[in-house]
């Protein structure tokens, strides 16, 4: 199992709150479980304890799964579900993804690669307010196998093929732009030498300038 997020941070949205705190990962308790087969779950945690007493602790669950692509079933392993768990003065509040929600996923042999931001949102049934956990880029995650090639993420792909068409437009819009001042260039000499009556029309123009 491996795991490499360059930055995560915590976004508590209560009171439309919008100053993130850094939860340092590796700074953190890291404990995990690796997956006994391909049909069982894998976890990765990191635990911070703050000076004030504050227990945090950011959870992340992996797990295999069928997933039809482009007409076809392939095993996939996904980042199924991120639980954050904050504990203080003999209380906690326990917050976590949507079950039904697919946050990474790559082919089972694959790692995935990111290099966009993602944002997770995460609920609880005791506070009617949402955490927001974001991932910076790079993100590179692999829970399953041994290291293989990676899997880019679609919003990156996308990301990648709209700069390139964007360049591509770019050097096209020039390249029509440079052709189109040839040609009417061209074509102004050419009505200078067939055309007599303007010949000499220009011939006065150029005397005068």
């Amino acid at each position: 199992m491996s795991a490499l997020f360059a930055d995560v941070q915590i976004l508590n949205q209560q009171n439309n709150n919008t100053a993130p705190i850094e939860f340092p990962l590796s700074a953190g308790l890291v404990a995990g479980k690796c997956a006994v087969d391909r049909k069982s779950e894998a976890t990765i945690s990191s635990t911070i304890e703050e000076k004030d007493g504050r227990v945090k602790t950011l959870k992340f669950v992996f797990r295999t799964d069928e997933m039809r692509v482009k007409r076809v079933d392939e095993l996939r392993w996904t980042l199924s579900k991120v639980v954050y768990v904050e504990k203080f003065a003999g209380s906690s509040a326990i917050f976590e993804s949507d079950n039904s929600s697919v946050i990474f996923t790559a082919p089972l042999t694959q790692k995935y690669v990111c290099e966009d931001r993602i944002n997770v949102t995460l609920h609880s049934e005791n506070f009617d307010f949402s955490i927001l956990v974001m991932f910076s880029p790079e993100i590179d995650v692999q829970p399953y196998g041994p290291k293989s090639n990676f899997y880019l993420c679609e919003r990156t792909r996308k990301r990648t093929l709209s700069d390139s068409l964007q360049h591509r437009s770019t050097v096209f819009c020039g390249v029509i732009l440079a052709l189109s001042s040839i040609v009417h260039i061209v074509g102004h000499m050419l009505r200078r030498h067939f055309m007599p009556h303007r010949k000499e029309l220009y011939e006065n123009l150029d005397r005068i300038q």
